[in-house]
């Protein structure tokens, strides 16, 4: 039985009226890759989902989308229309005015701390744990490992765009490192004491971690045999203005 990813991406093939070869390279894959798709013998990572998405129409990028773990209410705060980025379900505080809030607020929205120093996209920096510039308000459902799993990081660069913008905030969920299960999920990375925002390569081993751009101007960070676990934790959602 034909899976729910190869019936959509063969659906969507069709709607181009294009062959396998020509979504091919419009996703900027191999030939075999696509039909491998389509008889659901290998599934897309999560930067193809996302360049599916951005192909399709809104039920299927939805769909698409999903598969990377963004639902409709995240897809709220990435749209470039600002009356739609105010979602009252995220919220973002200084610190002072997150000392000032009431208990009525504090009762129903979990606070995530967001970093002052800037997560990379493009080279390392390092960040200050301590450093905490603002916080960010959530329901409980997107947080529900608990508000000390998680930590929101600001990024820097545009190696992930169109995706992730300069000063988007990604959410880590700290608890989850295992780069097996992570394979095509987006990740924090600590590389040369720094964090970096990326995918987590389909190829990726732990004696061989793949750490890919979603902008094709940057090349794979390849990290042999590592002494310890890089990856800190996994992106669950994001928060932003897309621009253009």
């Amino acid at each position: 039985m034909a899976k729910d990813f190869s019936l959509r991406i063969k659906r969507l093939r069709k709607a181009l009226g294009v062959t396998q070869h020509a979504l091919a390279q419009k996703l900027g894959v191999l030939p075999w890759a696509v039909a491998s798709w389509e008889q659901g013998r290998w599934e897309p990572s999560g930067e193809h989902y996302a360049h599916l998405a951005k192909l399709a129409p809104p039920d299927d990028a939805q769909f698409f989308l999903s598969k990377i773990g963004i639902d409709r209410q995240m897809l709220r705060s990435l749209s470039p229309e600002p009356q739609q980025v105010q979602s009252p379900e995220i919220r973002i505080y200084t610190t002072e005015d997150w000392k000032q809030g009431t208990e009525d607020r504090l009762r129903f929205q979990i606070q995530v701390p967001v970093l002052r120093d800037e997560a990379a996209a493009g080279t390392p920096r390092e960040i200050n744990e301590r450093d905490v510039d603002s916080f960010i308000a959530v329901p409980s459902k997107f947080v529900p490992r608990g508000p000390a799993a998680y930590t929101g990081i600001y990024i820097r660069g545009d190696s992930m765009e169109p995706i992730l913008s300069e000063r988007f905030i990604v959410v880590v969920d700290h608890s989850s490192r295992d780069p097996l299960r992570l394979r095509g999920r987006m990740v924090a990375a600590l590389v040369q004491d720094g964090v970096l925002v990326k995918w987590l390569a389909r190829e990726t081993r732990r004696d061989r971690i793949i750490l890919h751009s979603q902008n094709s101007a940057y090349e794979d960070i390849v990290i042999e045999s590592p002494e310890t676990n890089p990856i800190i934790g996994d992106i669950v959602f994001w928060w932003g203005v897309q621009r253009g």
